[in-house]
Formats: C-alpha cells, sequence, structure tokens
C-alpha cells in the first residue's frame, strides 16, 4: 500500500483521538490539546464540535481557564456564553459525518504565571464539566534582550561581536568538532556498505 493511501487514514486516526468528549456526549472538544503547552501572550483556541444528530439546545457552555493548584482566585473567564448555534456558518462535513465546529481563539494575558492550568468547558443546564490540563509556558526571551542581559551579567569581562565567519572563531573549537563530525559519518557510511 503507498504511504499516499495509509495518509488520510492516519490524519482521520489522529483527528479522532484527539477529541474528547462531554460528559453528556452533547459535544466534543479539540482543541486545546490535552496536557499541550500554550504560552503567555499567545493564542489559546478553544475548539468544540456539536453533532447534527445531537440535541444542543439546552446547552448553556461557560469556558474558563484555571489554575490546577486551589484555592486560587486566578479564575480567567474566557467565555460567559459560548456560541452553540448550529447555522450554515459553522458547518462542517467529515465523510457522512456532519458537525458545528465553533472556535474562540483567547489571548492569554501577561498577568498570569507560567505553571499548570485546566480549560474547563461547564454546561451549566447540565451542571457538568470537561476539565482541559494545559501548560502555561512564559514567553519567549528575545535575543536582543538575552544579548544584553549576558553583557550585564558578567561584569569585568569585555564582549567581543563574535561572529560564526570570523576567521579566528573557526579556527578554535568549531573546525575540530566538524571534522571530528564528518568522520563519524564517514565511519558510520562505510560500516552501513560493509554489512
Amino acid at each position: 500500500m503507498k504511504f499516499s493511501a495509509i495518509l488520510p487514514l492516519l490524519m482521520g486516526v489522529v483527528s479522532v483521538s484527539a477529541q474528547l468528549t462531554a460528559p453528556t456526549r452533547n459535544y466534543n472538544v479539540t482543541s486545546p490539546v490535552s496536557n499541550g503547552p500554550y504560552v503567555i501572550g499567545q493564542i489559546l483556541p478553544c475548539t468544540y464540535r456539536l453533532f447534527s444528530d445531537v440535541d444542543s439546545s439546552a446547552l448553556v457552555m461557560q469556558i474558563t481557564l484555571e489554575p490546577t493548584i486551589l484555592p486560587s482566585n486566578d479564575t480567567l473567564l474566557i467565555s460567559s456564553s459560548a456560541d452553540v448555534t448550529k447555522t450554515d456558518a459553522f458547518i462542517k462535513r467529515d465523510g457522512n459525518l456532519t458537525y458545528y465546529e465553533h472556535s474562540i481563539n483567547f489571548n492569554i494575558p501577561s498577568t498570569i504565571k507560567p505553571g499548570n492550568y485546566k480549560v474547563v468547558f461547564f454546561d451549566v443546564s447540565t451542571n457538568t464539566q470537561l476539565p482541559i490540563p494545559i501548560e502555561v509556558r512564559p514567553p519567549a526571551v528575545s535575543t536582543s534582550s538575552l544579548a544584553k542581559a549576558t553583557a550585564t551579567s558578567t561584569p569585568g569581562q569585555t564582549l567581543s561581536g563574535g561572529s560564526i565567519f570570523n576567521k579566528s572563531a573557526a579556527s578554535s573549537n568549531g573546525l575540530d568538532l566538524t571534522v571530528r563530525s564528518l568522520m563519524a559519518l564517514l565511519i558510520v557510511a562505510l560500516a552501513t556498505l560493509l554489512l
């Protein structure tokens, strides 16, 4: 069987396995990914699916971001009443399956602390919830601020603007490492040919 024939099957398995089903089975959540990493100052996608053959007329959904360490007053409201309409604007089809997909892109504020959180999809009408654990990570440090921090963290030491293309930099440890790496690759290639 060709890889191109297997790829759609694998994608289908991956997309099905990434879904979490609500306790009342009236919606599925496809994002956020369980135990997935998300970054402060970036988007936390909250995507859920309502199925055409399941009555969701009584569904009233709240979505919150809560720290896993309790007690805490750091709960953030993502949506007090998430959209659960079944209109043509949200319709999707996957083979014979028809569903309505809604998504909320929540910007993780810089005021929260990095750590473990859960995104809670709460069905107010049935008092059930689907908590999805996530990890909120700090924002990346830009290279300019990292260089400035490095320059200021070594008092009394002169830092020169180095370059990997500088002749003196290439003649030090970098060249030795390159030669050793090429030799190792050559030995592996020869061993493979001999076996």
